[in-house]
């Protein structure tokens, strides 16, 4: 996921420069009232000014608004920048929604939540401390190198309700951890007691067929009991219209023999039920 969405925001960064290019070169105006929007919140997180950020989101909003208009009066010349940066910006704000989504289920602001309904958090503060969760979140998801790196936070730079968070943030960590490797051996333990358990009961038993139907059971073990009451057993490896090939291991080797049809009382073939 976080390899799309990178590729995602380049390609959005990408097509915007591609369509504030097409517009400025059909008016100065156009493209500066296009980018002007994103050089204001670049200052604003560049200064610390939440007031700035807001007012570039609401202009972010209209330039947006602007590039479609200018799309529908300069299609001809706009099409391909602006479906490229519509595209993006569509997809990769589907993934940045799907991913807030995701973290506002996260143990961590469950148990916010949990702390705002028992009363031990006001409702300002369970929100700033969920907006810090989800940045933090975000950060650790698109600077992290590897899915298995960890972001070492310096408590020192943390207020005491941060560090309670993240306190609580990494006791919740280990709890799921613990559960899902327990429910793992649990699931592994009870799967090896089923295979044991079908093995036991598995039984091997003769089941008589007719011998007409003895082709149908090439491959398989037989046994045979002559009229004269001499039984006989092996792998059935043929079957003739008037005799059948057996072949059957002894201590010597492998021994092959026919056995008529006329002769045959009784034709049995091993099958495995279970008891």
């Amino acid at each position: 996921m976080q390899i799309a969405t990178l590729v995602l925001f380049v390609a959005c960064l990408i097509g915007y420069i591609w369509l504030a290019t097409v517009m400025f070169k059909r008016h100065y105006l156009w493209g500066s009232l296009f980018v002007f929007p994103s050089i204001l919140g670049f200052v604003a997180g560049f200064i610390g000014s939440e007031s700035l950020f807001i007012a570039g989101n609401v202009l972010g909003l209209l330039a947006f608004l602007l590039a479609i208009v200018f799309a529908i009066k300069n299609w001809s010349v706009a099409k391909k920048a602006f479906s490229f940066y519509l595209l993006a910006s569509f997809a990769l704000g589907g993934i940045i929604a799907s991913e807030a989504i995701d973290m506002m289920e996260s143990p961590e602001v469950v148990a916010i939540l949990q702390q705002l309904e028992q009363g031990q958090l006001s409702e300002q503060q369970a929100q700033q401390s969920i907006q810090e969760v989800i940045q933090q979140k975000f950060i650790d998801r698109y600077t992290s190198v590897g899915s298995g790196t960890v972001t070492n936070v310096d408590d020192e730079l943390l207020t005491p309700e941060e560090q309670r968070i993240e306190a609580l943030r990494a006791e919740l960590q280990i709890k799921n951890e613990a559960a899902l490797a327990s429910q793992a051996y649990a699931e592994e333990q009870a799967k090896k007691e089923e295979q044991v358990e079908e093995v036991l009961r598995k039984v091997k038993v003769f089941s008589p067929i007719k011998i007409s139907e003895a082709k149908n059971y090439i491959g398989k073990k037989v046994r045979i009991v002559s009229f004269e009451g001499v039984e006989r057993q092996g792998i059935l490896i043929s079957a003739g219209f008037d005799r059948l090939n057996l072949d059957r291991k002894l201590a010597g080797g492998r021994f092959k023999f026919d056995v008529l049809t006329k002769d045959i009382k009784v034709l049995e073939v091993q099958k495995i039920e279970l008891r």
